[in-house]
């Protein structure tokens, strides 16, 4: 593994700020560095290339890591607290007792991470038994193939419900989130469903989650009509 000193490191930094600013410069490519112990604090490595880097106890607190790839990265006993890791490529990265407090992991792809002993990897939604969220589906009632029904909602014979929470937007899976979430990623959908967690209930909510997390159940409990002005349809779907 290369080994870059301090000035070294400092150079590749600033020609990717150039980089990012589209003024010359060059994209940071530090894949396979030895970059253990490293103090990278505050460091703008967004859409840098950290494929297979050694970042064991870095220091990457409130570092900019957004749809950098840290693929195969080894982030073991790293300091992440506070760092843009959105759209990041962790696929298969090693985050054994990393320090993710108030890290931003929307849309990263934690594939196969190892996230044993992680640390302060707090569920952004906090999903519960009984409590209730909100799904939009769209005409009839069908979407992903499937056929909805005011009531319990459950999978197909012989699915089996995707729970690996490195995994975004995994399928067979229902998924669901706030309101405001719904409103604004798929109102063009054309009806607005409230849905209660039933008892019993297997649940997905991803570390990377964008905002929506999965149940392997559903209960639908009301429906409104978009189309027409938010109408309650609940009875007609029963």
């Amino acid at each position: 593994m290369k080994k870059y000193t301090k000035k070294e490191l400092n150079e590749i930094l600033a020609k990717h700020r150039l980089w990012l600013a589209d003024e010359g410069g060059e994209k940071a490519n530090l894949s396979g560095a030895d970059l253990s112990r490293a103090n990278l604090s505050r460091a703008d490595l967004s859409m840098a290339n950290l494929f297979g880097a050694n970042l064991s106890r870095a220091n990457l607190s409130r570092a900019n890591l957004s749809r950098a790839d840290l693929s195969m990265a080894d982030l073991s006993e790293a300091d992440l607290s506070w760092a843009d890791l959105s759209m990041a490529n962790l696929f298969g990265a090693n985050l054994s007792r990393a320090n993710l407090s108030r890290a931003n992991l929307s849309r990263a792809n934690l594939s196969r991470a190892d996230l044993k002993d992680t640390k302060n990897l707090v569920k952004i939604m906090g999903v519960e038994i009984g409590n209730y969220y909100w799904k939009y589906i769209g005409e009839n009632l069908v979407n992903e193939g499937y056929k909805y029904r005011v009531g319990l909602n459950k999978l197909k014979d012989g699915e089996i419900f995707a729970s690996d929470p490195r995994v975004m937007c995994s399928y067979p899976g229902f998924h669901f989130a706030s309101r405001s979430w719904c409103e604004r990623e798929y109102s063009e959908r054309r009806y607005l469903c409230k849905v209660r967690i039933p008892e019993g209930a297997q649940i997905n909510e991803p570390w990377a989650t964008d905002g929506k997390a999965s149940a392997d159940m559903i209960e639908i409990v009301q429906v409104l009509d978009t189309k027409d002005g938010y109408k309650d349809v609940t009875d007609q779907w029963r």
